[in-house]
């Protein structure tokens, strides 16, 4: 794809409270100047004489042959507006470039997020001799991003022209090949009629698109478990602890009951030849005391019991996530109150600081099912349910609830998944199956959750997905996966439970 081809948006715009970087920058990109004469010279020596020709015309700076349109803004909040206005006008910018410190306004960080929430694809370079966030923090606030790009004060021309140029085009072409899909799945549905020569070609295509689900289920499951592996690891990590502290325990009162007993061997012994040994006698009974022989009798179970309850523990840990985890390329029968069991386990370190869990799981038949992607269904409910609490209780250290429940209705097990949270808003219920929509922060989340579950319970499992929200109350999620025993007979039990 050559820039014959497509049109490059040239529109930048420039976001910093120091007119003399405007002035700057538009020296750089701007007509053909002695400075952009010397950068064209630069670049021959650096790209060879003819670099210029190679791009249809343009080089890697501003000179004749590249007009760039540049609008100022001098504070975050106005810079917004000509984004905002841009994209009302259907001529959004290409590229900008934010400035970190512009007081008495917003600074760097708050304009690029509220950038980014009116233009998702605009090019951000972030233009400052020193910053009061740290690149860790710029990352966590506004995630890993390929439009994000960094440019030290003071800058270099070159640096300047290159960056307008790259981020131009590259802004261009996503654009084109956006286009350039919307345009080829409009074909594809008008060529339709011809069904007996488009077989073979929708068999591949269907192919390829199963493989890329199964790619994207796997990549969300990985994705959930490295999510919740701290979580994890700290479960695992409190058990062992215990286990170890009752061990120690029990070694150190094993001995202390050693000591006794060989008081024990030489006070009868001499009591069996001398009955004038009631000394000893005394000092056995005085060891009795200081050991507090009873005590022990009393808190060696109790520990045999802590070092059992941490053992299950640590094992059922470790089941629930082998289990979790299980592929499972086919369709087995299991118990699905066992994965939702299970779930729950995996899932405790997202909900236990902010909700109790309550369940009411009734005696249901075995559902012919895929259990791993089920257990994705439910993660995904269950940690969504735990973020939809933990908004409304901010740093407060009140909790809300999750409830979990199962039936059996009408040959379907039916699973219920209530929060207490603050509901979904009326306007957007509409959407949240939707692939890619997501309220959360950018960065934050990938708007597929919902519309994988929708999937693999719709699609793979023949069932149905819905909720009802009530604003301030919170939301249910109603599953129905039907049992379908009676299709399949001698089907294999999952290894759950």
């Amino acid at each position: 794809m050559t820039d014959d081809e497509i049109h490059i948006n040239r529109r930048i715009v420039i976001v910093d409270d120091m007119a003399s970087i405007h002035e700057d920058i538009r020296k750089v990109l701007g007509p053909t100047t002695a400075a952009t004469d010397e950068l064209d010279a630069l670049e021959a020596d650096l790209f060879g004489p003819d670099s210029g020709e190679s791009n249809g015309g343009d080089t890697a700076h501003g000179s004749s042959s590249i007009v760039y349109e540049i609008d100022s803004a001098f504070q975050g909040e106005e810079g917004c507006k000509l984004v905002q206005a841009a994209v009302d006008a259907e001529r959004p910018y290409a590229v900008a470039f934010v400035d970190m410190r512009m007081p008495p306004g917003w600074d760097g960080l708050k304009t690029i997020e509220e950038l980014w929430r009116i233009d998702r694809a605009l090019q951000v370079v972030i233009c400052s001799a020193y910053s009061d966030h740290s690149w860790s923090e710029i990352m966590q606030r506004l995630g890993s991003s390929d439009r994000l790009l960094i440019l030290k004060k003071p800058f270099d021309p070159v640096e300047v022209a290159q960056l307008a140029h790259t981020l131009t085009h590259k802004w261009s072409m996503q654009r084109e090949v956006t286009r350039r899909l919307s345009d080829l799945d409009r074909l594809v549905r008008e060529q339709t009629t011809d069904l007996r020569l488009a077989h073979e070609k929708l068999k591949s295509e269907v192919a390829e698109r199963e493989r890329i689900e199964e790619e994207l289920r796997l990549a969300q499951k990985l994705e959930a478990v490295g999510q919740l592996g701290a979580g994890i690891a700290h479960e695992i990590n409190t058990p062992i602890q215990f286990i170890g502290d009752s061990l120690h325990f029990l070694s150190d009162a094993c001995g202390d009951v050693q000591t006794l007993v060989r008081a024990y061997q030489e006070a009868l012994a001499a009591l069996e030849q001398d009955e004038r040994h009631h000394a000893l006698v005394n000092r056995i009974r005085q060891q009795e005391e200081d050991l507090d022989l009873d005590y022990l009798h009393e808190q060696i179970p109790k520990a045999c019991t802590r070092g059992l309850t941490g053992v299950e523990r640590v094992t059922g840990i470790v089941r629930a996530m082998k289990e979790f985890s299980h592929p499972g390329r086919e369709k087995v029968a299991a118990n699905i109150n066992e994965l939702l069991r299970n779930t729950l386990m995996v899932a405790e370190n997202e909900y236990k600081y902010v909700a109790k869990v309550e369940t009411n799981l009734t005696d249901i038949p075995f559902a012919l099912c895929h259990p791993g992607e089920l257990g994705q269904v439910f993660l995904n409910l269950i940690v969504n349910a735990a973020h939809a609490i933990a908004d409304v209780s901010g740093d407060s250290e009140s909790t809300g609830t999750i409830a979990v429940r199962t039936h059996e209705e009408e040959g379907a097990a039916v699973v219920q998944i209530a929060d207490s949270g603050g509901g979904i808003p009326e306007d957007i219920r509409h959407r949240v199956f939707d692939p890619f929509f997501t309220t959360k922060e950018v960065g934050k989340g990938t708007g597929q959750g919902l519309a994988v579950a929708r999937r693999i319970v719709v699609e793979k499992h023949g069932g149905s997905i819905g909720f009802k929200s009530i604003k301030g109350e919170g939301t249910t999620f109603t599953i129905r996966i039907p049992f379908r025993a009676k299709e399949t007979p001698n089907i294999p039990q999952a290894a759950i439970g």
